[in-house]
């Protein structure tokens, strides 16, 4: 846990300092800043070295340092692979050198931050086993005396010519393979409610939509009371792909979600769905009218869950060990997916976790019950991170002592707008 304490000393009155004094000053505390990282990447090392991550309940030092500093997950992967480039350490019985111990010695000394270091790392770690050790130390040696003055563009630069030089013939071509198909989808939501779908995918995948849709896009026959389709191609298309998935919603073939059947669950409080007034919330979408969601009631399933004055879900079915589908789907409406602070895995990637552990008897009720996803579920079981449902009824994480002595409850407000 980073300390909140002021320091001893205040701080200058910067507004009075020259111009030269304060860049001399900020230049001072960056070489500080440089160092100091530095010396964390030595403690990194050692950390990981001696299998602290494990003893604390974390799978990953950087999944620990995402919680004991509140830094991105990417920001701590790259500290620790900048840690293990720069510093000797133990792999079991096996002790690894460093990739960049000249580099290492720079940053020591504050000369060398992130941004000059990351490449000198990536241009030693490109080269091969056949170039000899004296020329890696050349090589590095050149790169770090130019990254004291030269900024991430230079190195990179340099660092090219670098592999060039020593490795002139580069990697040893290959038979080129198929490439494999990429596909990639996303979903857009409008401000006028409409929602939109971006793809990219392959040709044949683009082949067999279009085949599927066609038959289901051919203009409707002219009666006499609509007379002609006036649909335009893409109306006929989009219609024709609104009925292809819900015919795909009713393939057995289709995965299922936690046992039960591919669904979408509507929350609409009773007395919206009788008058059609109102709002009601559509799973993995957003707020619909109630008018949209008496539709929907006509075509679906209806899922009675009983709700508290401010909302919460209280009880959908009687206790047994596993969570039913009802109580996943009313966990999913309370949390709305991992509820561990700070993460935002969805809640089909979500286990049910008894906070009184089934095996202390712990019952299978919703008020016992927490949705958490894999990383977390590890976390639980095997740290001193602690979960409680509050007296809102929403549940609530308490941080070991070390994290956070005063052991402050805390949420996860990715899911939902509540503190």
């Amino acid at each position: 846990m980073i300390s909140t304490e002021s320091p001893d000393t205040a701080a200058p009155e910067w507004w009075r300092c020259d111009k030269d004094t304060l860049l001399l000053a900020y230049v001072a505390r960056e070489r500080e800043r440089r160092r100091l990282e530095a010396e964390q990447g030595q403690i990194l090392t050692e950390i990981e070295s001696r299998g602290v991550k494990e003893v604390t309940g974390y799978a990953t030092v950087p999944g620990m340092l995402v919680d004991w500093v509140q830094i991105k997950h990417s920001e701590a992967k790259a500290r620790v692979d900048r840690a293990r480039a720069l510093n000797p350490r133990q792999d079991g019985g096996t002790r690894i050198p460093a990739l960049a111990p000249h580099a290492a010695a720079a940053a020591l000394n504050g000369d060398l931050g992130a941004a000059q270091l990351d490449p000198i790392i990536a241009a030693l770690g490109a080269l091969p086993p056949t170039v000899s050790a004296e020329d890696r130390e050349t090589g590095e040696q050149i790169l770090v005396n130019l990254a004291r003055t030269a900024g991430p563009r230079q190195i990179s630069h340099a660092a090219k010519n670098l592999r060039d030089r020593l490795d002139p013939d580069g990697c040893e071509p290959k038979d080129p393979d198929p490439a494999e198909p990429r596909h990639e989808l996303g979903f857009v939501s409008h401000r006028d409610g409409t929602h939109g779908i971006k793809i990219k995918t392959d040709a044949e995948t683009i082949a067999r939509l279009k085949a599927t849709l066609d038959p289901l896009a051919k203009p409707r026959p002219a009666s006499e009371e609509e007379g002609r389709d006036t649909r335009s191609q893409w109306e006929r298309l989009g219609d024709a792909f609104a009925t292809f998935v819900r015919i795909g919603m009713g393939n057995p073939d289709i995965p299922s979600q936690a046992g039960d059947s591919v669904h979408v669950v509507v929350t609409v409080g009773l007395d919206e769905l009788k008058t059609g007034i109102g709002r009601a919330c559509l799973d993995l979408v957003g707020d619909i009218s109630a008018s949209d969601a008496r539709l929907l009631a006509c075509d679906c399933k209806v899922i009675p869950v009983t709700l508290g004055s401010h909302g919460e879900p209280l009880d959908v079915g009687r206790a047994q060990r596993l969570a039913t589908p009802a109580q996943r789907r009313a966990l999913a409406i309370r949390d709305g997916g991992c509820a561990f602070p700070g993460c935002d895995a969805p809640p089909q990637q979500c286990t049910a976790h008894h906070i009184v552990f089934w095996a202390h008897h712990g019952e299978t009720r919703i008020d016992n019950l927490v949705l958490v996803c894999g990383k977390h579920h590890r976390l639980i079981h095997n740290s001193d991170w602690e979960v409680r449902i509050a007296s809102d009824g929403y549940p609530e994480f308490i941080p070991p002592a070390f994290i956070d002595p005063a052991r402050t409850p805390r949420r996860n407000n990715l899911h939902t707008t509540r503190t």
